[in-house]
């Protein structure tokens, strides 16, 4: 070999000796960020080792990163009571002036003050008109709780009803309703029960009925003249023996068609004696305005005023003065002959009569305790 060819040689041998080892420090590196719903990281190394003096390494990075943005949303509650104007909190009985009622009376709703609660803690009080009230009865006496209703609201308290504290208890179903009552409550009730079912009849029709509710019980036949006294024959003739005496004068009826024909107010009499009592009304002697009838009919007369001043209440009014229109008196001695002339059979028989006549009685003959019970009682 010649010096040529072997200085060539060496050249191509340190050639390759340099490429070599140039090639031991090449490296390759790859990196990825992805951006997904989470956050990972991956990392890969893959080596590859010759045996002789030439290596190769080979590094891959894969790496995947991930930004998650969270907005926060933060939401606030108003504490609130929700109502029909979303700014109240309910109702409240305050007050309560009267706590105790008697049997039979109504309630009155001028003895409570009823509020309507605000949020803002004030308060705005409600007139009757805007709420009701249930659950009250002074039917039967006790504890009772009334319950107050305004809109979606709601409250109660409770009263008393007194037991009856009259000393009269009733055994006639008639006026069962009217046990326990007093004053105007029992007026009000005794005009409900004389009123219900009431019949009425024309005056004119009067003229044959009073020959059997003013019956001589001695005299079949015969009826008794309430001024007189006298039995005379109760055959109607048109007035010649007997005609029909107005209690309550005609007269201060007004036109009361109704008043005028109720038989309880009508009695038989004597002509003459019925033109010299006139209008007049009653009192202890006889007047040019006034008028005394004779004993035994003083508590008649005067329980047969008691009768219609209830049952045509508040329209007629018994007084002491000279009555008017719808007046007539005078109360006080009424009163008094109540007493001095009790009821007897002969009022008792006349008051079944006219309930199976017009239906309905007259309840101071069946109980005169109610005469107390309501003038003794009346403010």
């Amino acid at each position: 070999m010649n010096s040529i060819t072997k200085k060539l040689l060496s050249l191509i041998m340190l050639m390759v000796l340099v490429i070599a080892v140039a090639a031991c420090d090449q490296f390759t590196t790859t990196q990825t960020t992805t951006a997904t719903t989470t956050t990972t990281s991956a990392s890969t190394v893959t080596t590859t080792s010759q045996p002789n003096s030439t290596t190769t390494e080979t590094s891959t990075f894969t790496t995947t990163q991930t930004t998650t943005q969270t907005t926060s949303i933060m939401t606030t509650t108003e504490s609130s009571v929700t109502t029909t104007t979303g700014k109240y909190l309910g109702i409240q009985v305050v007050d309560i002036t009267k706590t105790e009622y008697n049997l039979g009376e109504s309630f009155d709703p001028a003895t409570i003050t009823v509020l309507l609660l605000k949020n803002n803690g004030t308060a705005l009080p409600l007139g009757p008109s805007v709420y009701q009230t249930s659950g009250f009865s002074s039917s039967i006496a006790g504890e009772k709780t009334v319950t107050v209703t305004y809109d979606i609201y709601q409250t109660t308290f409770t009263i008393m009803v007194l037991p009856n504290s009259t000393g009269l208890y009733i055994t006639m179903p008639y006026y069962e309703s009217a046990e326990g009552l007093m004053g105007e409550v029992l007026v009000l009730e005794l005009n409900e029960i004389l009123n219900q079912g009431f019949i009425s009849h024309s005056y004119s029709s009067a003229s044959y009925k009073l020959d059997e509710t003013d019956e001589d019980p001695a005299i079949p036949g015969n009826v008794i003249l309430v001024y007189s006294g006298y039995s005379v024959s109760g055959v109607w003739d048109a007035g010649a023996t007997w005609n029909k005496e107005h209690v309550w004068p005609q007269s201060l009826l007004g036109d009361d068609a109704e008043m005028v024909a109720d038989i309880h107010n009508l009695k038989p009499a004597n002509p003459s004696f019925n033109q010299d009592r006139s209008n007049k009304y009653y009192s202890e002697s006889s007047t040019l305005v006034s008028y005394e009838p004779r004993d035994e009919v003083k508590g008649d007369v005067a329980r047969i005023l008691f009768y219609m001043v209830v049952m045509y209440y508040p329209v007629l009014e018994l007084v002491d003065t000279a009555p008017m229109t719808y007046q007539m008196g005078l109360l006080s001695v009424l009163l008094d002959w109540h007493e001095l002339d009790p009821v007897d059979d002969f009022e008792r028989n006349r008051n079944d009569e006219i309930y199976e006549y017009q239906n309905n009685r007259n309840p101071f003959i069946d109980y005169p305790e109610f005469v107390d019970l309501i003038w003794d009682n009346l403010g």
